[in-house]
């Protein structure tokens, strides 16, 4: 069972000198970037480098393909005197200062106009993670069952405390900022494909999203690639975390695939029970107890993740990511959410330019490896062909 991986990297760009978010020659950077790398993109805010790994078989390629985008992303800022870090949101810097792309980006200038300040508010990083299925047929079953494992993803990701230069008191107030924009937050169950695409057909023939949109759901049927799209994850900074994310992700999708080709799926569970867990995470972050809702109790993260590996073994196992996974659970369980690491980097410093600058060093670091193994380096000499290339 092959479920091929891809992930979007939203990084920031700032000064190098002040930390504040500035924009970024992204037109330059493309240029610049080599063959088989993967690619390079803009979003709204030109303070944003969108980094874009090829199609990968594991999580390690994937981990290794982000540090070499990342180690170029950041040459390419260098030479601009500016820096550029993974979190969910800037911890100082606000919207109403960044400039956006509109001009020469129809895509862009359609947002703008349609929502206005929620667009050009909406100033928030995050990582997705792509899941490619082997069996069309089974992409909305296991995408209805995924949702449930969502708030874990979000709890594990959880790097936005700080909003403006304040302490929001939340572990991602990422999706406090997202949440502006109308169909976002986790998806509702759908019956089959076909009534999923054919409600964003009607969205678009009635003029609620563009032609070439979908919905921006945390977890989503991508309306051009069929891959299934997990949104929910703050930009993470460390590569072993996303190494993690990534890894889970893919061995959940690997035991609902086998399970839904066996008929054997659970029921989907309400979107308000999700939602409730989704609050946890978001609040808590890897301090939250989500709610087990058919046993009726509420479960302190290190069980929760207990639980999830032993479902997780076999899949696990059979990907190789075996025991290397549950060295990584039990590492980021110890370490807490990244939002707990910004609080204490505040609180040793108490400079929001001293978080920025120790969050661009800690997204400098290297890819080494998830726990327990050593490192993985990214195949550089051979050329990926482009036509493997997820994204545009």
């Amino acid at each position: 069972m092959i479920v091929t991986l891809g992930v979007e990297d939203e990084l920031q760009v700032v000064d190098a000198h002040t930390g504040a978010l500035v924009p970024f020659d992204i037109a330059q950077a493309r240029k610049a970037l080599p063959d088989g790398y993967g690619a390079i993109a803009s979003e709204i805010h030109k303070c944003t480098v969108e980094l874009q790994t090829p199609v990968c078989a594991g999580p390690d390629e994937i981990a290794a393909s982000l540090s070499v985008l990342r180690g170029f992303a950041r040459k390419q800022a260098a030479s601009e005197g500016q820096s550029v870090l993974a979190a969910g949101l800037h911890p100082f810097s606000t919207w109403q200062s960044q400039s956006v792309y509109e001009e020469g980006y129809p895509t862009y200038a359609w947002l703008l106009r349609e929502y206005g300040e929620v667009a050009r508010s909406a100033l928030s990083f995050g990582l997705h993670v792509h899941l490619g299925l082997p069996d069309a047929k089974l992409r909305m079953p296991v995408m209805n069952a995924l949702r449930s494992t969502l708030p874990e993803v979000l709890a594990l990701s959880a790097n936005s405390p700080f909003h403006e230069a304040r302490d929001t008191g939340l572990a991602s107030f990422r999706h406090s900022v997202l949440g502006r924009y109308p169909r976002m937050g986790i998806p509702d169950v759908w019956p089959d494909e076909e009534t999923y695409s054919d409600h964003i057909a009607r969205l678009r023939r009635l003029g609620s999203i563009a032609t070439h949109q979908g919905m921006w759901d945390d977890l989503r049927l991508h309306h051009r690639y069929g891959t299934l799209e997990v949104r929910i994850c703050d930009a993470v900074t460390s590569l072993e975390r996303i190494w993690l994310i990534v890894s889970l992700l893919q061995c959940e999708a690997v035991t609902l695939t086998e399970e839904a080709a066996r008929g054997s799926l659970p029921e989907p569970e309400p979107g308000v029970w999700i939602e409730e867990n989704k609050w946890r995470a978001r609040r808590y972050g890897l301090g939250a107890s989500l709610v087990d809702w058919r046993r009726d109790e509420a479960i302190p993260a290190p069980q929760r993740y207990e639980r999830w590996l032993a479902r997780l073994l076999p899949a696990a196992k059979t990907l190789g990511l075996w025991p290397q996974i549950e060295f990584a659970v039990a590492k980021a369980l110890s370490e807490g959410a990244e939002a707990e690491q910004q609080r204490r980097w505040h609180g040793e410093s108490r400079s929001f330019e001293s978080v920025v600058k120790t969050l661009v060093d800690a997204t400098a670091e290297p890819w080494n490896g998830p726990p327990g193994i050593g490192g993985m380096q990214l195949d550089t000499s051979a050329s990926i062909p482009s036509d493997s290339i997820v994204y545009e």
